[in-house]
């Protein structure tokens, strides 16, 4: 998906790599007027918020742990870009536990929550901490 840094939607880089799962995010997001871009954690993650400064990172807690703290301590870190809202997508317990530690701003329970809500859960969670009311988590564990 062609995207355009500087337009005023927000832009949510979805991590999931499971590709049906990522263009039903992907589409889910783009349709609720987020500038919607999927991503691997073998991306330059980097450069990507670098680019395209996003205002949430969509994560899927399923991905290889270390992929997954090597993403999380890019995206805290936010040197370049302004740090994003991170919800963490989980399944199972220690997934819950895992984005706890790693700082997920919040945490979406698949096959639980509908993901129709998905979209505006992000939007209130922006709104907050537009609002100052979000402060970032920080991870109880070293990324």
């Amino acid at each position: 998906m062609a995207t355009d840094p500087d337009s005023a939607a927000d832009t949510v880089i979805i991590f999931e790599n499971d590709p049906k799962q990522a263009a039903a995010y992907q589409e889910l997001f783009g349709s609720r007027g987020y500038r919607a871009e999927t991503a691997l954690p073998t991306d330059d993650v980097q450069a990507l918020c670098e680019r395209l400064k996003p205002s949430l990172i969509l994560f899927d807690m399923q991905i290889w742990e270390a992929d997954t703290a090597y993403v999380f301590g890019v995206v805290l870190a936010a040197i370049g870009f302004p740090r994003p809202v991170i919800i963490a997508l989980c399944t199972l317990p220690h997934q819950v536990r895992r984005a706890k530690r790693f700082g997920a701003d919040a945490i979406w329970i698949r096959g639980v929550d509908d993901a129709t809500g998905l979209p505006q859960l992000a939007s209130d969670l922006l709104e907050r901490r537009r609002a100052g009311e979000l402060k970032p988590r920080i991870p109880s564990t070293p990324l």
